[in-house]
């Protein structure tokens, strides 16, 4: 048995409507999203404790959506006076929080390509810095860093003297805890299949470096939570999302 539904492109627009000192200082953006197949819109309740309103996972279940065909999420707050913090936790459980005031809209938007994979880090501090402390070898290890820095998976990473393949981020680390920020001792390097965000090791070469100057830069997670707290009494969220 066949499916009878056809994919269609989702139409986005966004519109400002403003006059000052009688000219229109508005303007219009439409975004064309192709091959929209699946289309959740439902109203939550959100309390005031915090509560799941979406997840993604590398598999559907109940509530969940495949991470890599998700394009684009639209959360809305319905209420008139209260305000909601929305916060977006990635595969590392790195987590950001944002204030959705009433009646304002927050999107996150999917990649054309491989949907929320990848979309998403935070840290402590800045997420990009320089480290002289580590080692390379020709494997896919950084060994003895001893700096403070707080190296955690998802960031981009490229060293001076050895050399690195395309798109190589921290993976699995050694040393630091959530007390510190994950401040690595440690870690291996990984590339990411840009579809499906599958890791693979990936190997330095050039030789051994002694205390060589790392760069890590914004890297990327995988979305897989949103979660709602609302503020002083219960308001509705919108929550749409499509997917291919």
């Amino acid at each position: 048995m066949a499916s009878t539904l056809t994919a269609s492109t989702m139409i986005v627009t966004i519109s400002e409507s403003i006059t000052l000192n009688g000219k229109n200082q508005g303007g219009t953006q439409t975004l064309s999203i192709p091959s929209i197949a699946t289309v959740s819109r439902r109203i939550v309740d959100v309390p005031t404790s915090e509560v799941t309103i979406a997840s993604m996972s590398t598999a559907v279940a109940a509530g969940t959506f495949l991470e890599s065909d998700v394009r684009y999420i639209r959360i809305t707050n319905l209420d008139d006076a209260n305000f909601v913090y929305l916060v977006f936790k990635n595969e590392y459980n790195n987590e950001f929080c944002l204030k959705l005031d009433k009646g304002k809209s927050f999107i996150y938007n999917g990649d054309d390509a491989s949907g929320v994979i990848d979309t998403m880090l935070a840290n402590q501090v800045r997420l990009g810095f320089t480290e002289a402390t580590g080692d390379t070898g020709d494997d896919d290890d950084i060994e003895n860093i001893t700096a403070t820095n707080k190296i955690i998976p998802g960031l981009r990473y490229t060293h001076d003297a050895t050399a690195v393949p395309a798109g190589t981020s921290v993976g699995a680390i050694t040393g630091g805890d959530a007390t510190d920020g994950y401040r690595a001792t440690a870690h291996t390097l990984v590339t990411r299949n840009a579809t499906t965000g599958a890791e693979t090791a990936s190997n330095t070469s050039g030789g051994a470096d002694t205390d060589g100057t790392s760069t890590y830069a914004a890297g990327f997670g995988d979305l897989v939570e949103i979660t709602a707290e609302s503020d002083t009494a219960s308001v509705d969220l919108e929550v749409f999302i499509a997917s291919v």
